[in-house]
């Protein structure tokens, strides 16, 4: 059956379903997860386990979203935010090695499968870490997740 929203008058097609335009409930049934969503877009707001993901896309998004207010003040998000700043700075760090070591030692074909390696590694640990913060968990790398943890406790 059909009908019409109470809050805006928008044409429904299910009379127990929320209303598709502004999320209203009909009488006696409890907010769902739709209505959660859409207030959370009507505020502007990701929320927090997607913008845990954004954060290991680059250090950028990571950056600000330790900036941002609503983001800045959520311990999910900063720490997932810490640990790829420390990722992203230790692989600086481990490629700024490989290239000295590349430059003065003459075992440049030695080096490359290690540094293959270590970039697989580091691709692998970020995949990892994604996956984690889009199921909603907390994953602490072995070194830089007790930094990354502190530094969200912080504030």
């Amino acid at each position: 059956m059909s009908g019409v929203c109470a809050a805006c008058g928008t044409p429904t097609y299910d009379e127990d379903a929320a209303c598709p335009h502004c999320g209203d409930q009909p009488r006696g049934t409890s907010a769902t997860v739709s209505t959660v969503k859409a207030r959370s877009r009507e505020q502007g707001r990701v929320p927090e386990n997607l913008a845990a993901v954004l954060a290991y896309v680059t250090v950028i998004p990571a950056i600000v979203l330790l900036l941002t207010k609503p983001y800045s003040k959520n311990e999910f998000v900063r720490f997932h935010a810490f640990q790829c700043v420390g990722l992203t700075v230790a692989s600086i760090a481990l490629a700024t090695l490989f290239l000295l070591l590349a430059t003065i030692a003459a075992i440049n074909l030695l080096l490359i499968p290690i540094a293959l390696i270590a970039a697989l590694g580091i691709a692998l640990s970020v995949l990892v870490c994604m996956i984690k913060a889009c199921q909603h968990q907390i994953y602490p790398l072995p070194v830089l997740g007790g930094w990354a943890k502190k530094q969200a406790l912080r504030f």
